[in-house]
């Protein structure tokens, strides 16, 4: 009786398998898999160079963020906003004589993140009278 693979490195393992004990070749499995070539060519490059470790699912989350505010301007954004409780605008104008250029909308972010903007009361909807 087969019994069903428990993770995703057993399941690629279940069909590289014949390839890797010559049972099959590449083109032979490609037709009955539901993989293209490339991907078991890649699974098969993945257990010659790390074993069956290197069949687990690699993270596709990035590593960097290129594009992020740097932390001293941050924290310079949310220490002038404590001390003096301007809006986005006003802040943005004060740091660009400082010579710190930030677009007032990247200030408007930070100060909603950290929670220190304010909460505006929403208007209810009063009674409204139709003939």
């Amino acid at each position: 009786m087969k019994t069903m693979p428990n993770s995703t490195k057993d399941e690629k393992f279940r069909w590289i398998r014949p390839i890797l004990d010559r049972e099959a070749a590449i083109k032979d499995m490609v037709k009955v898999s539901p993989f293209a070539e490339r991907t078991l060519k890649y699974w098969l490059a993945a257990y010659r160079t790390c074993g069956i470790d290197g069949l687990e699912n690699k993270s596709t989350r990035p590593k960097s963020h290129p594009r992020e505010t740097p932390i001293r301007i941050k924290e310079n954004v949310i220490d002038l906003r404590k001390k003096t409780k301007l809006s986005a605008l006003k802040l943005h104008w004060k740091l660009e004589r400082e010579y710190i250029h930030i677009h007032p909308r990247t200030i408007g972010k930070i100060l909603k993140r950290e929670g220190l903007t304010r909460k505006y009361r929403s208007r209810k909807e009063g009674f409204r009278w139709e003939s």
